[in-house]
């Protein structure tokens, strides 16, 4: 009996599960890799660039598509348990260039040389006027992958103290502790609807 054919490199890959999603390869060049030939700047200012990338396709088709430079950001989902129900420190801001009220937890950009868990408790105490003290890493993400170059790092506290009111004044409407099986009700009704409260929340719902 003869030895099967290997599978050609450009096969369609069969799915997998379990943990061999965590060793899959990565080769030196794909289909879905894009080669990068160059990059410059159309727009800048201390918060965002706006780059023009030159690429390539695996096909050998080439373009140019436009890349969104941010600085890192930092959010903390903060809970307590009171009166044996959990709850979460979440901020009723609205958002102008959605056009949307929304819950949020508290979050904000990492200034330069800042430690991230730093600023994932500095952006609790400016925004809700509570202090957490020790908080650990959640997950790092990246938000819009395909354009946007950037990092979310979201850090777990629980308790806080109250300290005050909130130092940023133009932040939120509303500070409140919210139940957190209500959390996925809000999601629902489209009340949690941006990137960093979702992310955060979600996997903090999946630890529970």
């Amino acid at each position: 009996m003869s030895d099967p054919e290997p599978t050609p490199s450009h096969a369609t890959p069969e799915a997998t599960s379990g943990d061999t999603l965590r060793d899959l390869p990565h080769p030196v060049r794909s289909r879905s890799q894009w080669t990068v030939h160059g990059e410059r700047p159309v727009y800048e200012n201390p918060w965002i660039d706006v780059l023009l990338a030159e690429v390539e396709l695996a096909d050998g088709t080439r373009f140019e598509h436009h890349v969104v430079r941010t600085r890192s950001a930092a959010g903390c989902v903060v809970t307590r348990t009171e009166a044996g129900r959990e709850e979460v420190l979440l901020i009723w801001r609205h958002r102008f260039a959605i056009d949307k009220w929304v819950w949020e937890i508290p979050s904000g950009l990492i200034e330069e040389g800042e430690d991230p868990a730093e600023a994932a408790r500095r952006e609790v105490e400016e925004e809700t006027g509570w202090r957490v003290s020790d908080v650990t890493p959640l997950l790092t993400f990246h938000p819009v992958g395909g354009m946007l170059r950037t990092q979310y790092r979201l850090f777990r506290a629980i308790g806080a103290e109250h300290i005050g009111e909130p130092t940023e004044q133009n932040e939120a409407e509303k500070v409140a502790w919210i139940p957190l099986d209500e959390v996925l009700g809000l999601i629902d009704a489209g009340q949690i609807a941006t990137s960093s409260s979702l992310v955060g929340l979600l996997r903090v719902l999946t630890r529970s």
